[in-house]
């Protein structure tokens, strides 16, 4: 029986599709295959999750400085005040002004004063009046002695009358002293009137400005016990000083000399230069904490600081260049079992500070490396022991309960 065309075709069709099915599950077979094999190779060849975070050794340029807070203040203050009371009368000055040494600055009330000058005036004329009366008393009784002394002589006169003449001489004798000394005195109250009238009148005694003014026309001016002060005045402001309290633990690197620098709230895109002027040596204790008074140079040619200002001072201690150095925070960094420093370690520079030491991690544990440190600014220290480039814990990895163990001292490194 003869075969149809079309069957020949079908069954070829059928050979077709099971020869590409086959192929399509050997390929699927391989991929699947490919990545089963990648993913084991990628977790043998990831790296082992560490236990510790940790940074590199560097170099970099660190400058040390001492920190502390002060105000800005004149160099020199000149407290104006007055020696005698009285009402403010006239004011010649205010804040701000620019005064000159004897310049007018506050007159009080004269009329007490002028009537003062004139009561000693008074006072004196009489002074003199009574003694020009008492030394012509003293002139008579002087030639009623003398005469009667001439007549005992000759027995004229008895002896009673002569010692009552040398006693009437010697009584207008000590009237005609007291005479003098009442003039010297009312002269010398004429004086202190006149010198109160000139005081009256209040003058400038530097060349300066006004910073403060504490009086207004019309008030009691009341210098019985101590002196008022009515203005104060600010010699330069040109150049100014600034007082910073220096903490005891930082005041053994501060001294003369050593470049500094501050900024103000008023200015604080501005940095300000400064020259450490002295070190005083009182204390000053606030709340068991003891501070040093640190006196520094200030130039203000364009007078932008003003007595009084904040200043938060930096005073350069020492600046070292591309030195090797590590974060401070790995200087902090101890493992759970941390063990002592080794005996017999190498001798130190003096000035150098010992017992320090950094980490590193070998074998999952944290290796010890003793280190000698050097200048700080607070965010890295410069260290003599490590390599810049290598790896120093600073911590433990994020999600550990707990660090490996430490290992011995590190050599050699």
């Amino acid at each position: 029986m003869p075969v149809s065309s079309g069957s020949i075709d079908a069954d070829a069709n059928k050979a077709s599709m099971g020869r590409r099915r086959k192929w399509t599950i050997a390929l699927v077979g391989l991929v699947a295959a490919g990545a089963v094999a990648g993913v084991v190779a990628y977790a043998r060849s990831r790296p082992t999750e560490s236990a510790f975070r940790t940074v590199r050794v560097v170099r970099a340029d660190i400058i040390e400085r001492v920190t502390a807070t002060g105000t800005l203040q004149p160099v020199i203050t000149s407290p104006v005040g007055a020696q005698v009371s009285g009402i403010v009368w006239k004011l010649h000055a205010d804040y701000n002004s620019t005064v000159k040494a004897g310049q007018l600055l506050v007159e009080l009330d004269p009329a007490l004063f002028r009537n003062a000058v004139a009561l000693a005036t008074a006072q004196l004329a009489q002074a003199r009046a009574n003694l020009t009366s008492a030394q012509a008393t003293a002139t008579g009784a002087k030639s009623l002695r003398d005469r009667t002394l001439a007549m005992e002589r000759l027995s004229m006169v008895a002896n009673a009358d002569l010692v009552a003449s040398e006693a009437v001489f010697g009584q207008t004798l000590g009237q005609t002293r007291s005479g003098a000394s009442q003039v010297a005195q009312a002269t010398a109250q004429l004086a202190r009137a006149r010198l109160d009238l000139e005081h009256s009148i209040i003058r400038s005694p530097v060349d300066g400005v006004v910073i403060s003014r504490n009086i207004d026309v019309g008030q009691a001016v009341a210098a019985t016990l101590t002196a008022p002060t009515l203005f104060t005045i600010a010699q330069d402001l040109h150049h100014m000083q600034v007082h910073a309290a220096v903490d005891e633990a930082d005041i053994g690197q501060v001294h003369a000399g050593q470049n500094a620098t501050f900024t103000v709230d008023a200015f604080r895109d501005l940095t300000f230069r400064a020259v450490v002027h002295e070190v005083r040596n009182a204390p000053q204790t606030a709340q068991n904490v003891v501070t040093y008074d640190v006196v520094l140079d200030v130039d203000n040619p364009a007078g932008q600081l003003r007595p009084g200002m904040t200043a938060n001072v930096l005073i350069l201690i020492v600046e070292k260049n591309q030195v090797v150095a590590v974060p401070n925070e790995a200087l902090r960094f101890r493992p759970a079992t941390a063990k002592a420093a080794p005996v017999g370690a190498q001798p130190v520079a003096a000035g150098r500070r010992t017992g320090a030491a950094v980490y590193v991690q070998q074998g999952g544990a944290a290796l010890r490396v003793p280190v000698t440190l050097g200048v700080t600014d607070g965010n890295l220290t410069e260290v003599q022991g490590v390599e810049p480039g290598r790896a120093v814990i600073v911590d433990v990895a994020r999600g550990k309960s707990k660090a490996p163990a430490a290992g011995g001292p590190g050599r050699g490194i």
